[in-house]
């Protein structure tokens, strides 16, 4: 079976699948591995473009540069590699990308985060815009022999001009260039995917504590006075009758744990009863939808689209039947996005 004609690596699950929805609504297969261990399972599968995410943000920098190097190898066979990067330097940036080069040998390397469809540029060697308060350094990693370009970038054009002259090159980047690389892909020999429908009932699962995802949830349960609402103090759920078409089991401050350990009380209280007989599941925060589909065993996953902008779609690989699966960023969305999503499915219910 060939290799993905494409590989992203990326620090985290929401990075990983944000930037390979372009090469799905593409029409490519597309799969990610939701942590390093789903790797082998994922190429297996033969996708066209493959992402997997190293889980690596709260490592230490060794311990991240020792995944990303693994990765690399077990992608060694893949023509082109991707380093996805956080758009604000987030992460272990320098210590994964010099491990994966290494692995590579490039002739050089080429960084640029830059994402314009959210207004955030790159310019003069700084990261700009909107949710930059002060631009941020693109601090390029410094190894012998290894030639790193950090081009300015203020448009999706930019972005296509840096893909196009970086044949050879590895490419680090967020979104903006992901997308310019499946661009830069074309499409295809088949016919596109069709839109991605969700259908009831569905499960929210919240474990960002960011004030903009406080604000979608409270617009979502004034919107919904029906739906069931459960209060997870650091991330231990109350008990619960019957679930209706639309459930949410949210974390809410407690005496006090740190975030792996609310995400994995969160996954255990969706896995007991919050979980069984749902069509879809909406999951909140990075770390929340890493240890939510560890604990279902969900591995592999199959982009699908999106349901709304930065909103990706996927359907678990690895047990049937498995619902449908958005995930979101804590920080991102318009403050009615979670009513958006509901009212795309209310006439849509799934026959059981």
């Amino acid at each position: 079976m060939p290799p993905p004609h494409t590989a992203l690596i990326s620090d985290d699950l929401t990075g990983a699948l944000d930037s390979v929805v372009p090469f799905a609504r593409a029409g490519w297969t597309t799969l990610v591995a939701t942590d390093p261990v789903a790797l082998d399972r994922a190429l297996a599968a033969g996708p066209d473009v493959l992402a997997v995410s190293l889980n690596s943000r709260e490592l230490t920098s060794d311990e991240a540069a020792s995944r990303a190097r693994h990765a690399a190898l077990a992608l060694a066979e893949v023509p082109r590699l991707f380093k996805k990067i956080d758009s604000r330097m987030k992460g272990h940036v320098a210590a994964e990308t010099l491990a994966i080069a290494a692995v590579r040998q490039p002739p050089r390397l080429v960084l640029c985060p830059a994402i314009p469809e959210l207004g955030r540029y790159v310019v003069k060697g700084q990261v700009a815009g909107l949710g930059v308060d002060r631009p941020i350094p693109v601090i390029p990693p410094v190894s012998p022999g290894l030639r790193v370009d950090c081009p300015d970038a203020c448009t999706d054009a930019d972005l296509d001009r840096i893909v196009a002259a970086g044949q050879g090159a590895l490419l680090a980047g967020a979104r903006g260039l992901a997308s310019a690389l499946a661009r830069a892909s074309g499409r295809p020999d088949r016919p596109p995917p069709p839109p991605v429908r969700l259908h009831l009932p569905m499960t929210f699962l919240i474990g960002s504590r960011d004030l903009a995802t406080l604000d979608q949830v409270a617009r979502l349960r004034a919107a919904h006075p029906g739906a069931l609402w459960v209060a997870a103090p650091d991330g231990l759920a109350a008990p619960h009758g019957p679930l209706p078409d639309i459930a949410i089991l949210q974390a809410t401050p407690g005496p006090g744990a740190d975030g792996a350990t609310v995400a994995a009380r969160l996954a255990e209280s969706l896995a007991d009863g919050l979980l069984q007989g749902r069509h879809s599941l909406l999951l909140t925060g990075g770390e929340t939808a890493a240890a939510a589909l560890h604990r279902m065993g969900a591995g592999v996953l199959r982009v699908m689209g999106e349901v709304l902008p930065g909103m990706p779609v996927s359907l678990p690989l690895d047990f049937s039947p498995a619902p449908l699966i958005v995930t979101k960023s804590g920080g991102f969305g318009d403050p009615d996005c979670l009513n958006l999503i509901l009212r795309s499915t209310a006439d849509q219910k799934a026959e059981p």
